[in-house]
This record gives structure tokens, C-alpha cells and sequence, in this order.
């Protein structure tokens, strides 16, 4: 290709020998006066936009339309600032090789591309085996770069349906149609010499013996171009032959030479949808909980026909991995059968987790200030200091590996990321010596190595400091898409030329369940929960003070292991240890020791624990788990004084005697007399008899035939041991050892 070659018609049918390719002078000159306009217009990209199109395998009419309103909608729209200047073909997804039987739909496709010239700058990206028919919209784009491992060719193999003229009209006269016809003709015998009149390079089938020696000098095989078969390309040969401009690996490496923005080299996941427009916000420091209620959301928007979802990140916090999964959450929700644009957009400051999720996200917006605010301050994004003074260092090289890869997947450059994490780090930005297009973000280090190659132009983090970005180095630097001067989400809808953005609605449970991570309300419920365990120990059996308490630690747990992680398991269990050992305490071993001790403590312990992100290793961590702790001890002595409260004077509501039992008094008896069972209860007063159970503090005692339950006065009496009645309350009886 060569930068710009003009395609005329000519039909592949027709393979016998054919003429000479011959470049005169004229249409050289006008080539090198084309590519210099092509060079400006993709210098000029580099402050523009491009976009990346995955061509399917095989293409189809499903594709094609598809593609076709995907560039469409980007090449008009509204706002001119998102108007594509470059558009790159991917044909082969996934990095796997692509090959199309049927010629008609890639005529289409290529006929297409070839509508876009003048408008934008087509290349064709090949980094596996092409062949078949989809060779046939690869050659209509403007320029061709293949990775080193690629191949192109072998148009008519087996499996291949013969075309049907759709050749002829696309490269019929081309200069180089004797290089494209051997990739259809196993007969063509390509070799190639200088033109004697021009002195240009030519390719010519060396079957035409009398036009090759009449016109060609110097006159050799082509190396690498085998006779007798196929003409098979790798991307030396096909740089040779003048069909390739150059190698790229990756499409980062694409960006890079066509200055492409690093979200450039993703698709867009609204490929041609008109844009339907959702808006969440996250604030707080970012946890599972978090991660719950936006997959929530990202569930409902898709419910509700939505393509595009921005969210106003407001939060941060030191748990990155969390803030990574949702990254890769977000990352899930741009692929598949229903594809979402996520936006990022920043107003202020997305520290630490924040900016995990940014990097997540298919574009970052940022704010910067008019000059004529009062208030210059620009939103910022990269600000790990928070982090770093706690972290170990370990956890520190484990999350900065973990951000990195997740940078560099979403065309970043990971050299930023380690600028966050490192203060004795330099970042260099350079140019390339031989082609100025080329822009790359480097250590001074690695800089220093490769001087031969890079001239420097300045630099963007010096020692001494961690790096943090403002919107305006942010977007030069390619991290941010957009910058808006608004700080409300009508300001990115605008940018995107989007109507009014809705909001979703992830249901009650969400709404619920922050509720109760409210520290007052999570207190109230411990109050609540330690009141009702108190109050149903005094009581055997199950009343409704023990379901109060059990429904308050369950909704306590819930609420809270929703983003509690790893701690969550190590919580619950020593909680209900702690529950264990204080029932043991109460209704097994006598008097009161170590056992409702160390319960109380492991209760206190899980209900601390609980609410942290993960298990404590740093001073700071541990003394944050000493305040919850501390807490819920003062919440566990309110709650007994509560009890207290309720079990003097609730009983002297109506029904309240079903909850709470009055304590014993001097009037007792008087009331125990009109009670069913209370006059024979009254004549046990002061009876001695034998226990017939453990009383823990309920059992059953036998006073001399019969048989009676009654509850101790505190303390465990074992079963076979003699006890006296000391106080009649109704028809509860209450006894002692004696």
C-alpha cells in the first residue's frame, strides 16, 4: 500500500498474464503529496479521536450493519470533539486467524471503507493469518500494519467460493494488482526489477517474458514468494511488496503511532445503539457493599433498556482489592450480548479505591474550573498517599502489580501506576527521534537506555513525590477522555451530545441495608439484641425478648457482611462462640467465671470484627477494632441497664408479665391467690424437697409425691440435691440449695 494507493477495476477471473505494473513519475509525486496530507491528518489525530472496530469472523451481513452504524454514528456526531478522524479495522478478533468463504458481504465492507476516504484515515490491522475473502476489505483500507507473525493471502483456497467480479471492482488497475493477483493465481510467477524509464520498483509475473525484458531491468524472484502456489504474506514480505506500511504488535502500539487516546483501542460497546442514559453515584470509601449495589444497579439498567451508565465517582478508601473487582466488574459489563458504556466521571477527588474504578470504566471525565471561578481547583485522580502510609509493604506490590495490569489492559500506561505507588520514581515523557507521531511515557531509567531512539520532551513526575494527576495533565496524558466545567452529570451528557440521564432503582434491599450500616443504628440494634438476651436468659424458653435479640444480631450480621469479606466467617464464629460460653456460664456450670467472661469478650470481639474490611494488621487497623470493640461494650452496658429498667416497671403494663417477670415482692402473695394454681403454689412456701433435674436455673423438684417446676434463685443446682422454697411469685416458684 505504501501509505496511499488509488484502486481501480480489473476481474480476477481473467488471470491470464497480464502487463506490467508500471508507477510513472507523475503518480509518484502525487503519492508522496498524499502521504504528506495523510501524515498531517494523523499528526492532527493525536489531538483528536480514533476508534477500533473488530471485524467478526466470518463476516456476515449482521456485521456489516453493525459496523456500519458503529462508524457512522462516531463520524457525525454532534459534539465534533468525539468526531472520529481515524478508524482502525481489527480483523482478527480475538488474535485468532480469519478467513470468509462467501464474497459478496466483503465486497460490501469494503466498499465501505473505501466510502470513508476523505473523511477519516482507514487502516486495516492484521496480527494473525488473513485469507480468503476477507482480503478483499483489508487491501480497501487506506493503510495496512501487520504484527510480525501475521500473513495475508491464499484468496481462493479450499472451502472458498470463487468470486464474482466483486474484485474487479475494487482493485482492477491497481499498481500492485499483480502482488494481490497472486494471492488468487498459483500459475503467477511474481518477480521484481526497476522500471527502465522511471527507475521505480515494479513487481511484474515473470510470464510476460517480453514486457519483463522490454521494460524491467535488474529482474529477480521476489524472496519469500514461492512459485506454484498461493501467495501467502508474512509482514516482511508484505512491507516489501509494498501492501504493508509497517508492524504493530498490539493495538496499544496502533494508538501510539496514529496518536490515537488510550480508550481509543477499545471497542465501543454502544457499537451504533442510540445511547439510552443511566447515572449512579458512588460515595463513601469503596467496599463489597459497594460492589453488591452496583452490579445491582448494572442488573437494572439492563432491565431497563439502558446502553450507557455514568457514574459520579465521589468515594475512595484503602481497600483495593474490592475496588479492583468492581473494576473488573465494570470491565464484564462493556462485553457480551448487551454491552454497557461506562463513564467515569470525577467532579472532585477519586483517591486510592477511587481511581481503581475509574480505570474500570470504558472513559474518565474530569472537571476543570472556568478561569473565571473563584475556586480554581480541578478535579484530580491517582492519589494513593492514604493508602501507603498503612499498607504493608507487600500488600503495597501485590495491589500496585494488580492496578498495573489493569491499567496497561485498558491502554494506559502502566508507568503512571507505578509513578502512585513510587516516590523515588522520575517519568519522562518522550517523542520518537524518526517519527515524531510517536509519544511514550517512560522511567528516566529507561529513558537513559534508549536514547538512540527517543528524544526527550518533559517531565511529568519528578523524584521525591508521589504522582497524583489534575484533569488537565490527566487528559494530555490520555488518562482522561473529556474535561467538562461543570460539576453536575448534565455536563458529560452534553459532551457525549446524550439527552438527560435516569436514574435506576437497584430495589429496597440496597436502600435497607445502608440504612442499617448507619454506626447509630448499628449501636441501636446491639443495644436492642444484648436487652433481649439478657431478658430471655432470665426466662427459660424462647419468648419474644429472645426473638427481638435474635432478629436485631441477625440483622447486625446481614447488613454487615455485605462487605466484610474475609471476616465475615471469623465474626460469626466467634460470636457465637461468645453466645456458647455464656450459656454455658448460665445454665451449665455454677456461679459466674471465666466462661461468661472470655463470651462476653468473643461476642463483643465478632460484633467488632464484622464491621471491618478485613482482618487487622496494622496499628492504625488494630486501634480502629479497639474503638468498635470498646463500642459495643459501652452498647452491652446501656443494654443492661435496659433490662433492668424493663424488667421493674414493663411488668406493670398489661401483658407485659408475658415478656418480663416482676421480681418477688411483699405483695406478691396477695395477687399469687387469684391466679389459677396459685393457693396450691402459696402452700409450698418454705417446703424442703429433692431436685429431680439440673436446675439451670428452671428444673423440676419432687416434694414429696409430687412433682414441681421451679427455677433456682441464680446459681446451677445439680440433680439429688435439697432444696427449700423462698419465694412464691403466682404460680413461679422459686427455691434454694440448702
Amino acid at each position: 500500500m505504501q501509505g496511499v494507493k488509488e484502486r481501480v477495476t480489473c476481474n480476477l477471473k481473467e488471470l491470464a498474464p497480464m502487463t506490467i505494473s508500471v508507477c510513472n513519475p507523475v503518480r509518484i509525486a502525487a503519492g508522496v503529496l498524499v502521504w504528506l496530507a495523510l501524515s498531517a491528518t494523523t499528526a492532527q489525530a493525536g489531538s483528536g479521536e480514533g476508534l477500533f472496530v473488530t471485524v467478526p469472523n466470518p463476516i456476515t451481513s449482521d456485521a456489516l450493519e453493525r459496523i456500519q452504524k458503529q462508524v457512522s454514528s462516531r463520524l457525525h456526531d454532534v459534539n465534533e470533539d468525539r468526531r472520529i478522524r481515524t478508524v482502525v479495522f481489527d480483523f482478527n478478533p480475538d488474535g485468532k486467524p480469519a478467513a470468509t468463504a462467501k464474497p459478496g458481504v466483503c465486497s460490501d465492507l469494503a466498499a465501505f471503507i473505501r466510502s470513508l476516504r476523505g473523511s477519516v484515515t482507514t487502516v486495516a490491522f492484521v496480527h494473525n493469518k488473513v485469507s480468503g475473502h476477507t482480503v478483499l476489505p483489508v487491501l480497501a483500507a487506506q493503510e495496512l500494519i501487520m504484527s510480525k507473525g501475521a500473513s495475508i493471502g491464499e484468496i481462493v483456497a479450499d472451502g472458498v467460493e470463487p468470486e464474482r467480479g466483486e474484485y474487479a471492482l475494487n482493485f482492477g488497475k491497481d499498481p500492485l494488482y499483480v502482488v494481490i493477483r497472486k494471492m488468487a493465481d498459483r500459475e503467477v510467477k511474481l518477480v521484481r526489477g526497476r522500471n527502465r524509464t522511471t527507475q521505480a520498483a515494479q513487481f511484474a509475473d515473470a510470464r510476460n517474458e517480453a514486457e519483463v525484458k522490454q521494460q524491467l531491468a535488474g529482474v529477480e524472484p521476489v524472496p519469500g514468494v514461492p512459485d506454484g502456489q498461493l501467495g501467502l504474506y508474512d509482514a516482511a514480505t508484505a512491507k516489501l511488496l509494498g501492501l504493508s506500511k509497517g508492524t504493530a504488535e498490539s493495538r496499544k502500539e496502533i494508538a501510539e503511532l496514529y496518536g490515537l487516546p488510550p480508550p481509543a483501542i477499545r471497542d465501543d460497546p454502544l457499537a451504533g445503539r442510540s445511547p439510552d442514559v443511566f447515572r449512579w453515584t458512588l460515595s463513601k470509601d469503596v467496599d463489597e457493599a459497594m460492589r453488591e449495589s452496583l452490579n445491582r444497579v448494572i442488573r437494572d439498567v439492563r432491565k431497563k433498556g439502558g446502553n450507557v451508565l455514568i457514574l459520579e465517582i465521589n468515594s475512595g478508601g484503602s481497600d483495593l482489592v474490592a475496588a479492583r473487582r468492581i473494576a473488573d466488574d465494570l470491565r464484564a459489563a462493556q462485553t457480551g450480548d448487551d454491552p454497557l458504556q461506562i463513564i467515569a466521571f470525577i467532579a472532585d477527588t477519586a483517591p486510592g479505591a477511587g481511581t481503581i474504578i475509574a480505570l474500570g470504566s470504558s472513559d474518565i471525565v474530569m472537571y476543570r474550573p472556568n478561569t473565571d471561578t473563584a475556586d480554581l481547583r480541578e478535579s484530580e485522580i491517582g492519589d494513593f498517599s492514604d493508602y501507603l502510609k498503612g499498607a504493608k509493604p507487600s500488600d503495597a506490590d501485590a495491589n500496585l502489580t494488580s492496578i498495573r495490569e489493569l491499567a496497561e489492559s485498558q491502554g494506559y500506561p502502566g508507568v503512571l501506576i507505578d509513578g502512585m505507588f513510587k516516590k523515588d520514581l522520575e517519568i519522562v515523557r518522550v517523542t520518537g527521534k524518526n517519527d515524531k507521531r510517536l509519544r511514550r511515557l517512560m522511567t528516566r531509567e529507561e529513558f537513559e537506555r534508549n536514547r538512540a531512539e527517543w528524544n526527550e520532551d518533559k517531565t511529568i513526575k519528578p523524584k521525591g513525590q508521589l504522582l497524583k494527576l489534575n484533569a488537565t495533565t490527566a487528559a494530555d496524558l490520555g488518562l482522561a477522555r473529556f474535561i467538562v466545567v461543570g460539576k453536575d452529570v448534565g455536563a458529560v451528557t452534553a459532551v457525549y451530545g446524550y439527552k438527560e440521564a435516569k436514574d435506576p432503582d437497584p430495589g429496597w434491599l440496597d436502600r435497607f441495608a445502608d440504612f442499617l450500616r448507619l454506626p447509630v443504628v448499628t449501636v441501636l440494634l446491639v443495644v436492642l439484641g444484648f436487652t433481649g438476651l439478657i431478658l430471655e436468659l432470665k426466662v427459660p424458653g424462647l419468648t419474644v425478648p429472645g426473638i427481638i435479640a435474635a432478629l436485631c444480631f441477625i440483622l447486625v450480621f446481614w447488613a454487615h457482611s455485605r462487605f466484610s469479606g474475609q471476616t465475615f466467617v471469623l465474626a460469626l464464629l466467634l460470636f457465637l462462640l461468645g453466645l456458647v460460653l455464656v450459656g454455658m456460664e448460665i445454665f451449665v456450670l455454677p456461679g459466674f467465671g471465666a466462661c461468661g467472661i472470655f463470651g462476653i469478650f468473643c461476642m463483643l470481639g465478632g460484633l467488632g470484627l464484622v464491621t471491618l474490611e478485613k482482618v487487622p494488621d496494622t496499628a492504625a487497623e488494630w486501634g480502629d477494632l479497639g474503638v468498635r470493640i470498646t463500642r459495643y461494650m459501652i452498647a452491652l452496658m446501656g443494654a443492661m441497664l435496659l433490662a433492668i429498667f424493663i424488667a421493674r416497671f414493663l411488668p406493670r403494663l398489661p401483658g407485659a408479665n408475658r415478656l418480663v417477670l416482676e421480681a418477688p415482692n411483699e405483695s406478691a402473695s396477695d395477687a399469687a391467690e387469684a391466679l389459677p394454681g396459685g393457693s396450691e403454689a402459696a402452700e409450698l412456701l418454705g417446703a424442703i424437697g429433692t431436685t429431680s433435674t439440673p436446675m439451670r436455673p428452671a428444673g423440676v423438684v419432687k416434694f414429696g409425691e409430687k412433682f414441681v417446676d421451679v427455677v433456682s434463685d441464680g446459681g446451677f443446682i445439680p440433680a439429688g440435691t435439697r432444696v427449700q422454697v423462698i419465694q412464691v411469685e403466682g404460680t413461679r416458684i422459686v427455691v434454694k440449695e440448702v
